[in-house]
């Protein structure tokens, strides 16, 4: 009996952690989502993952770049939720002008095919972030984020 529930926890560990790479092969690629902002202007949100990276960018209407930050990504999972923890962040204006971020972001996330959902600024409260729900789309290889509307 002690063997059988051995190895049935060894399974459980060994599912868990395929799902875990599944998710991380999954998320490869460039995300996109169109919100508004505080002051009611139109942006796009993007992320872009390539393994344990990442890649984020807020986009005005017209597709200047208004906040890039880049940093590592890791993937964990918290009791039934799945969790993506941003971390060792750069961020500034552009991908030339790069400060270190003293902060770590945790999201608790679902995806759902070429749908990324993501609950984030849940973790902690932040000046001028909020909390917030994005439904980002996969964008296909080559594509760029067409402005907000």
């Amino acid at each position: 009996m002690k063997h059988l529930l051995f190895s049935l926890c060894v399974a459980a560990l060994l599912t868990q952690q395929a799902a875990f790479a599944d998710d991380s092969e999954a998320l490869s690629g460039k995300w996109s989502v169109k919100k508004v902002n505080d002051q009611g202007q139109n942006i796009t949100q993007t992320i872009e993952v390539k393994k344990d990276k990442f890649v984020f960018q807020i986009l005005t209407a017209d597709g200047s770049v208004v906040l890039y930050a880049e940093g590592d990504l890791k993937l964990e999972k918290l009791g039934p939720f799945s969790s993506a923890r941003f971390y060792h962040i750069r961020g500034g204006s552009s991908a030339s002008n790069l400060d270190d971020v003293d902060d770590v972001y945790s999201s608790v996330y679902s995806l759902d095919g070429d749908t990324w959902t993501m609950a984030t600024n849940f973790d902690k409260q932040r000046d001028g972030q909020k909390p917030s729900l994005d439904a980002y789309k996969r964008l296909k290889a080559g594509a760029a984020p067409k402005s907000a509307k």
